[in-house]
């Protein structure tokens, strides 16, 4: 098989289980995850059970990749912007840096499954501490370029943020990325004019 080839079965391989996962989002949403059975995912995608067994062990495969790959591309959201900078200034902040935001409104059927009591196993428990993790690879700064050393700073900026993205989301993202991203970033800077990112040890 010559690159070419190669490369436009990868691309047949993610479609597959892009559409496979997308059904099975929807199917969730519809019945609980408790309720969905691979018969079901195939049935919707309109594909066979040697297709989905040829991609995924079974439902809790699909859920599980789906839900590592979508956090992982979370994180990547939030850091790619700002990857060769050590301090954010946020009045320097361009629409074109919203990419955490554009993350959640591209994934927001994905995200729904959070406000569902019946959905994916752990999948709100990972959540949370993945954009906790994120947050916490900030430091916030004040005028004097000092980190603010008020007591549970981060855990009141992070909280707040998490609040208002889930409101978002399970309000039908009516606002845009670009809105919702805005509005937060007034709200930070009443309390600081930029940010540096922490050293991974």
């Amino acid at each position: 098989m010559n690159l070419e080839n190669h490369s436009m079965g990868d691309r047949r391989i993610r479609r597959t289980k892009n559409l496979l996962k997308g059904h099975f989002i929807q199917l969730v949403k519809e019945k609980g995850y408790k309720n969905v059975t691979v018969t079901d995912i195939v049935e919707k995608a309109d594909y066979n059970r040697s297709t989905f067994y040829l991609h995924f062990k079974d439902k809790e495969d699909i859920a599980e990749e789906l839900v590592a790959e979508t956090l992982a591309e979370l994180e990547t959201a939030f850091h790619q912007p700002f990857i060769n900078t050590k301090v954010v200034e946020y009045d320097l902040i361009l629409p074109s840096s919203n990419a955490f935001f554009r993350h959640f409104y591209v994934n927001r059927e994905f995200y729904s499954l959070l406000s569902l009591e019946d959905t994916i196993p752990r999948f709100k428990e990972k959540f949370f501490l993945k954009f906790k993790e994120v947050f916490e690879g900030i430091t916030y700064l004040n005028e004097a370029n000092e980190g603010i050393v008020l007591e549970h700073f981060n855990t009141y900026k992070m909280y707040g943020s998490y609040g208002v993205i889930l409101e978002w989301i399970n309000g039908g993202c009516i606002q845009t990325p670009e809105e919702i991203a805005d509005n937060l970033l007034e709200i930070f800077k009443t309390n600081s004019i930029s940010f540096r990112f922490n050293k991974k040890s």
